[in-house]
């Protein structure tokens, strides 16, 4: 299975309501996009003093075959925006071979 995590942390003060609607309307098209992918997000949180803290979301796209689920100009784009709305992404994609047991290696993008 090829699989790709995008880790989204907020850095700009943004309502974490408007990008999470952002991110399900972008998670919506990302499954048009790939019909085939298997696509969740997440909402990543920690545990605080009195409460849990919302630290970010986690997309996370995989298909059931070695092509990736997203191209790597579909990848870039969803990065871009990201970028722009004020959330600062890392991608973890998997890699390694068919003999082998899977590796993911963080993923530095052209403009990151």
């Amino acid at each position: 299975m090829s699989q790709i995590a995008v880790r989204c942390h907020p850095f700009a003060p943004v309502a974490s309501e408007e990008l999470q609607r952002w991110l399900t309307a972008e998670i919506d098209r990302l499954r048009d996009d790939a019909p085939q992918a298997t696509i969740r997000l997440l909402r990543l949180s920690q545990p605080g003093p009195e409460e849990e803290i919302e630290v970010g979301w986690q997309i996370e796209l995989g298909i059931a075959s070695p092509v990736p689920p997203l191209d790597d100009q579909r990848l870039d784009e969803l990065m871009r925006d990201l970028r722009l709305l004020g959330l600062q992404p890392s991608v973890l994609q998997e890699g390694g071979s068919a003999s082998g047991p899977p590796e993911f290696a963080e993923r530095v993008l052209a403009g990151a």
